[in-house]
């Protein structure tokens, strides 16, 4: 469209020129540019070398990148090609996730019974900004007035939570590719991808995945012949008791109460405290561990000096160091926050235990660029490649 930053016209605002240009460019918003269907049309093109075989496209897409094979130039027209694959991926699964999670919504608000006007009302905020800065578990679900606070935080934080985990699944680098190497389908029988949610609230995680699933499967071309991924997802929080009327109720809209569970944790003690029975047995056989915007605040309690050789330093204790030493070999940990104060500890703690992660800056960006757009500000991607 026409940018009047970009326009030498003195009387930008009446440039006809620039009206007519902008004009066209809403014009063309309008527009349905069915990106999904472009998706599902080149992914028939990729040919896999064996039937029955689920595609990641990305990495068929990493495959096919123009390439000067005899010394000649790659022509624009094949590197622009290839770049409107990328951009039909990238807004076909945004435009998935964007229609699901707004229908999702509106069921769980009705469910609920939460108004717009409940959501501006709500002081829910308040006590989470307090909880961050204290690096303390938040409250507001235990001081939870009618149960309607913690209602409208369900609410209003679907969208977002949702849609951060989800975007950054889509990613392109080699530690999402093997996320996305759990969630797709199979031919030969329905897999089940075990995910553990810490601090995972109503559900939120569990959501993530399962439309990330749905649609790496719909754009597979054998899609008929391959059976969806299955989510069993346990979520561990510290208020399970008062979370899991919510996350039944958000099971009953998304049509999805078999595999998702609620439990308890607290990450203030050890893993081997009576409490963590259910997560002790769960972390043998866990694929996917996601702790979103829960690590953070708790950074008092999970980041602790220990003295080493009479000098004192910060070290991770309690469960989540505990998750790190005992995790089986090929899980993959998704760690998002609002803040990256503990990712230097976390990361100690995975060298030590024969973990590989992304990425070694501590603030994400390149050349001032997010590198997941509209997903987190600060995660962290770790995978247990051995035991030590």
């Amino acid at each position: 469209g026409h940018k009047t930053c970009y326009c030498t016209s003195s009387e930008r605002n009446n440039n006809d020129e620039g009206k007519e240009s902008y004009k066209r460019f809403k014009d063309n918003r309008k527009k349905n540019h069915n990106h999904f269907d472009k998706v599902v049309n080149w992914m028939a093109n990729s040919n896999p070398q064996e039937e029955h075989i689920a595609i990641d496209p990305l990495v068929w897409l990493n495959s096919q990148a123009p390439t000067s094979i005899d010394g000649s130039c790659v022509t624009q027209r094949c590197l622009d090609m290839h770049r409107s694959k990328h951009n039909d991926l990238d807004k076909a699964q945004r435009t998935v996730f964007g229609g699901t999670i707004a229908q999702l919504k509106a069921r769980l608000a009705d469910r609920l019974d939460v108004s717009p006007q409940d959501e501006g009302a709500s002081q829910w905020h308040k006590q989470l900004t307090r909880a961050v800065e204290l690096g303390q578990p938040a409250e507001f679900s235990a001081n939870n007035e009618d149960e309607q606070c913690i209602k409208v935080y369900a609410v209003e934080k679907l969208q977002p939570r949702c849609r951060q985990l989800h975007h950054l699944i889509f990613h392109d680098n080699s530690f999402c590719a093997k996320i996305r190497s759990k969630l797709l389908p199979s031919a030969t029988n329905s897999l089940t991808t075990h995910c553990m949610s810490l601090g995972g609230g109503p559900g939120f995680d569990h959501v993530s995945f399962c439309i990330a699933t749905k649609f790496l499967h719909d754009i597979q071309p054998q899609r008929s012949d391959l059976l969806p991924n299955r989510i069993k997802t346990q979520v561990y929080d510290l208020y399970n008791d008062d979370w899991e009327p919510v996350m039944e109720t958000l099971g009953h809209c998304f049509d999805d109460q078999e595999h998702l569970t609620m439990h308890h944790v607290d990450l203030r003690l050890d893993l081997a405290d009576e409490a963590h029975e259910q997560l002790r047995s769960s972390l043998q056989t866990v694929d996917i561990i996601i702790a979103q915007f829960v690590l953070h605040e708790n950074s008092s309690f999970i980041a602790q000096d220990v003295e080493i050789d009479g000098v004192p330093q910060k070290q991770i204790v309690g469960v989540m160091r505990d998750i790190l030493t005992m995790a089986p070999a090929g899980t993959i940990m998704i760690i998002t926050d609002s803040a990256n104060t503990l990712f230097p500890y976390l990361k100690d703690a995975a060298n030590k235990n024969g973990w590989t992660y992304l990425c070694a800056e501590e603030q994400l960006r390149e050349e001032g660029k997010r590198r997941a757009y509209l997903g987190p500000k600060s995660f962290l991607i770790l995978e247990r490649e051995v035991y030590k």
